[in-house]
């Protein structure tokens, strides 16, 4: 999954609409969110995790807890991500449960989450919505296409501060999930189903010639 564009609106410290392109980082496999403390760059990681599974990267903020308190009234908290899975590209758009001023009269109203999730042209226009507006469709979907959980994804493929080392001291079943997914194992284990199951069908018929042999050897009181 490569990142193209995220947009952050009225999230984490952001108040207004900040908008970054990681397509100018060009084809370099690697780069470095830098800045001092509460610039926002776990913000930017929280923004990725939560377009694509509504949560954040260490999971210790509700996304409701991510709307900035800056942010004007008017400004509804949402964050759209566009990126690239192998030949194909997607945006998927979330906004959080939140508190909005009425379309008319005086107070608030409570906007429920919504998330969208479209398919891209290759110029990277709208062409089809795959998910129009709920949530959990929108997650079911973009995890099936990635192939990784919310808590695989923090672990292998977004790694905030201080969060490498739990994927080193996680379990060796839990790291055997994780790696099986992030290297794409599943075809080595379906041959490893297949060659078992011819072991125990050859294992079986081989017992039965030779009970059928001792049966005939029986019979003829050899």
């Amino acid at each position: 999954m490569t990142p193209l564009t995220l947009t952050m609106q009225a999230f984490g410290p952001f108040a207004g609409r900040e908008t970054i392109d990681f397509t100018a980082l060009g084809r370099s496999p690697l780069f470095l969110i830098n800045g001092p403390t509460g610039a926002g760059k776990s913000s930017i990681l929280d923004a990725i995790c939560f377009a694509l599974y509504g949560q954040t990267t260490g999971n210790e903020r509700d996304a409701v807890q991510m709307r900035c308190d800056q942010a004007d009234a008017s400004l509804l908290t949402e964050v759209s991500l566009t990126f690239r899975l192998r030949d194909a590209m997607y945006r998927v758009r979330r906004v959080p449960l939140q508190e909005r001023p009425k379309a008319s009269g005086e107070g608030t109203t409570t906007q429920t989450a919504e998330a969208q999730l479209w398919r891209l042209t290759p110029e990277g226009e709208e062409d089809e919505c795959l998910v129009a507006r709920k949530v959990t469709d929108a997650t079911a979907e973009l995890q099936a296409l990635i192939g990784l959980d919310a808590n695989q994804f923090r672990q292998v493929m977004v790694l905030p501060q201080g969060k490498f080392r739990e994927l080193l001291l996680a379990g060796s079943k839990e790291r055997e999930v994780i790696f099986s997914q992030l290297f794409q194992t599943q075809v080595f284990q379906r041959i490893e189903e297949r060659l078992r199951t011819q072991a125990n069908q050859i294992e079986r018929a081989v017992s039965d010639h030779r009970q059928h042999i001792n049966g005939i050897l029986a019979g003829g009181g050899a």
